[in-house]
């Protein structure tokens, strides 16, 4: 087991993204499935407790369903070793910050573009650098605790391909996304709009930026990321290149800060279960 703990937690750290057929079991599968109704992402229905507060809260409420389901998906994320797995990413201890099970209707939208999840959505907006600041400040601060950006555990529930749901993420980006998270706290660079992968992209292509990017990565990594992601610039703006097609049961394992984006669920709804782990502070 703590091969297959490190096997995960090695690939996650060197590639920013792992993907696992058949990750959650048969029997677990389709008790998840009986769970989940249709609360739509981000809605206050599809998110359930984790910590104490959260469920004195649903038992003020007499909601013990959903107090009994979130205990049944941390079994779940207990037999998989999720928390073991996210201190080995982060040589850190870690908690479960969030869990999120949700439906995609049949929709030709995408479910979220090309995005990293720290990233500044507009530099001038107050609220925007707010809360890059202190996610940023929580996320890699080693006494610091609140919003960080940690290892998202992403559970199919549903079969995905590339024109039906599936996730994408971009290798090694999560490199890239946490030197420019540093070079802005650092001040080495104005803070300056990175959420998006446009936005990104155009950030990494100047020369400027590129030299002190050197400084902290390796070079291929740079050229391979601004090769990667050049379909951002066609008139269709997206690739499924770096699409994982899998079946229910299926899971990507990645880190936040990495770039990613949700294809449109064109064939089928879409179901997933997401757990969330953040770092809480360093290891002895």
């Amino acid at each position: 087991m703590k091969d297959k703990i490190n096997n995960i937690s090695d690939e996650i750290k060197e590639k920013g993204v792992v993907a696992i057929d058949n990750f959650l079991e048969n029997k677990d599968l389709e008790t998840v499935l009986k769970i989940v109704k249709e609360p739509k992402k981000g809605s206050m229905e599809s998110y359930y407790p984790v910590y104490l507060s959260q469920y004195i809260s649903k038992l003020i409420k007499f909601d013990f369903k959903k107090v009994n389901n979130s205990l049944f998906f941390k079994k779940i994320a207990k037999k998989l070793n999720f928390k073991e797995i996210s201190e080995t990413v982060f040589g850190a201890k870690a908690e479960l910050q969030m869990i999120d099970c949700y439906h995609n209707k049949q929709s030709n939208e995408q479910i979220l573009s090309w995005h990293n999840d720290i990233g500044i959505k507009d530099s001038k907006n107050i609220n925007s650098l707010k809360s890059f600041y202190n996610a940023t400040k929580a996320t890699f601060s080693k006494n610091q605790t609140g919003n960080a950006r940690g290892i998202k555990f992403f559970i199919y529930l549903t079969d995905v391909k590339s024109d039906n749901g599936s996730l994408a993420v971009i290798p090694y980006s999560d490199k890239i996304v946490k030197s420019i998270c540093s070079l802005i706290i650092k001040k080495k660079i104005e803070p300056i709009s990175f959420w998006s992968l446009k936005n990104l992209r155009n950030l990494v292509n100047q020369k400027i930026i590129q030299e002190l990017l050197y400084e902290d990565i390796q070079k291929e990594i740079i050229d391979n990321f601004l090769k990667n992601t050049n379909f951002i610039e066609n008139e269709i703006a997206d690739t499924t290149q770096f699409d994982y097609q899998m079946n229910r049961g299926g899971a990507v394992i990645f880190d936040e800060l990495s770039v990613h984006r949700g294809s449109a669920p064109k064939k089928t709804d879409r179901i997933v279960l997401r757990f969330v782990y953040k770092k809480i502070n360093t290891l002895n």
